[in-house]
């Protein structure tokens, strides 16, 4: 699961391939299932590492359904970094 700094000022994630992606206004999906197995076998993830990832990625996409519900970091949060690019 992502985690925050002791002050909740970071968010912290690796990144293992599995992406959740959800178009404005669309359904949330998992992309890059294949490049997660791959890696898993050439690079020897263990297990519980695979298994956060997945429970992650589960994370993601719930807390993407539910974007309107105030679940950060996907409620607001975001709109300051599409300012900054935007």
């Amino acid at each position: 699961m992502p985690e925050w700094n002791a002050d909740g000022t970071v968010l912290s994630t690796i990144d293992l391939d599995l992406d959740v992606v959800r178009a404005h206004g669309g359904e949330a999906c998992v992309q890059d299932e294949d490049e997660f197995d791959e890696h898993r076998v050439l690079y020897g993830y263990p297990d519980d590492l695979i298994n956060k990832a997945r429970r992650t990625c589960e994370w993601l996409m719930e807390a993407g359904r539910r974007s309107g519900d105030g679940v950060e970091p996907f409620a607001s949060v975001y709109r300051r970094w599409l300012g900054l690019i935007g």
